[in-house]
């Protein structure tokens, strides 16, 4: 038997609840705060050339970055390592690493992200 789906189950990106932290745009698709999602946060954020998201460390969540548009570097470990990105590359970031983002385009750098569990708090280092 194929339950119904629910409303709440589907969120078009125009319609996603949009905030700024940690110097970007996020936009919330699915997490505790919006569906009662219980185990991750998914998010999309947007960047602005020469905008990103400052160094920061989620201490129990793990992340994944998938780059869907736009060019930048993401500053991994508490080395700053540099990784270019670009479209169609993903990245994971254990729980506990310092990260952040910058686009270095001339576009918008669009960048989903998975975190789970989710539920603890940012912390700037």
């Amino acid at each position: 038997m194929v339950e119904k789906v629910a409303e709440r189950n589907i969120i078009r990106l125009e319609d996603a609840p949009t905030r700024k932290a940690l110097g970007g745009t996020l936009k919330s698709i699915f997490g505790p705060d919006n569906v009662g999602v219980k185990n991750f946060r998914f998010s999309i954020s947007y960047f602005d050339p020469k905008e990103g998201l400052q160094v920061h460390i989620h201490p129990e969540s793990e992340e994944v970055y998938y780059v869907i548009s736009g060019e930048g570097i993401v500053y991994l470990g508490v080395e700053k390592k540099e990784i270019p990105i670009q479209p169609g590359m993903s990245l994971y970031i254990d729980a506990g690493t310092p990260h952040g983002v910058t686009n270095t385009g001339r576009e918008k750098l669009l960048i989903a992200f998975f975190v789970a569990p989710g539920k603890d708090k940012t912390v700037v280092p």
